[in-house]
């Protein structure tokens, strides 16, 4: 698992010993780096990880599609994923250019040829280009730098360029640090969904197992919940585990707060399918995918990624959901 908000959960879990009561262990290793490397991680070694969460950018651009299998979704982080600018910078002069996106800020004018900081085939990524699409703009226009989000907010304390894309924990530091945000993924219309993903042999051959790790997490989600402020001393200790930094509360609320979770009956909601017709997730996946075609074609990325390999998700399934039903009653008894 990342080392995000859907980690955290799954951290929360675990502490709290729901995969024990179930008569299971979950082996979680938290990682702090981006959704492609965990996809790539499994495309060389398939015994890296059983399953996992990324959000769709990742899924769709390194997974060679057969191997995996969506069975859950994990967060939505569209409201924490973010383009930050300079508080000086006259893009915030401009806001609502375009009238579709009235809480949107900057020009034609004051991006082209601008330097943004963003790491590479990943959903801030994905943001970006959703931005500049919304002033008839693409990569070709400005000049993009591959940076993860820390190193981002450094490059930019220390004088260079003009703006970075980033998704939480990076957008706190940014904010923090005096930078403006002129949209997030959810004020362009964008979402940033992030899925439960499982090895698809795994996932078929120990169906109980994964349904009883959906059943642990969909109880942290609950958890949120039922009051996302009483996780705050949970999350601090998350955090100071996998970073030694000392989180504030601060940051924890606004975490928390700002990534959406989903109850069971909202996931079996999304993920229904009635005849031929396609679930909400399968269609959520597609369009993202969609989206993506065209701005892989502006990029000048060197990663082994083509439009020719990005495809939408075929092996999408609330079969697991269904399963742990009964055991997420179980955890509750």
């Amino acid at each position: 698992m990342l080392l995000e908000h859907e980690g955290f959960l799954t951290w929360y879990a675990k502490e709290n010993g729901w995969d024990k009561k179930l008569g299971f262990e979950i082996d979680l290793n938290i990682c702090d780096i981006s959704g492609v490397e965990i996809m790539n991680q499994h495309n060389a070694d398939p015994e890296s990880w059983n399953i996992t969460s990324v959000s769709s950018t990742p899924l769709i651009t390194a997974n060679n599609n057969s191997s995996f299998e969506i069975i859950g979704l994990a967060n939505d982080e569209s409201p924490t994923t973010q383009v930050f600018v300079r508080p000086n910078s006259n893009i915030l002069k401009h806001r609502g250019w375009n009238a579709d996106y009235p809480n949107v800020y900057g020009s034609p004018e004051t991006i082209k040829g601008k330097t943004f900081y963003v790491k590479r085939m990943t959903s801030s990524e994905y943001v970006l280009a959703k931005w500049l699409e919304i002033f008839d703009m693409d990569f070709s226009d400005i000049v993009l730098i591959d940076k993860p989000g820390m190193d981002s907010v450094e490059a930019m304390n220390k004088g260079s360029g003009e703006g970075m894309a980033l998704w939480s924990p990076a957008t706190f530091d940014a904010e923090k640090e005096g930078y403006k945000s002129v949209t997030s993924a959810r004020i362009a219309e964008t979402e940033i969904p992030l899925m439960i993903v499982a090895d698809k042999d795994y996932a078929q051959n120990n169906e109980e197992l994964v349904a009883k790790f959906l059943a642990v997490y969909l109880q942290a989600v609950n958890s949120q919940q039922d009051g996302y402020k009483k996780l705050v001393k949970a999350y601090q200790r998350f955090l100071k585990q996998y970073t030694d930094k000392d989180y504030p509360e601060e940051f924890c609320l606004y975490d928390l707060r700002n990534h959406s979770v989903f109850d069971l009956n909202k996931q079996l909601e999304l993920f229904a399918t009635k005849g031929h017709r396609k679930s909400i997730i399968k269609k959520l996946e597609k369009n993202i995918t969609s989206s993506m075609v065209l701005f892989l074609n502006d990029s000048s990325s060197e990663e082994k990624c083509t439009t020719q390999k990005v495809k939408s998700p075929r092996n999408i399934s609330d079969k697991y959901l269904k399963l742990a039903e009964p055991y997420l009653k179980k955890l509750n008894d």
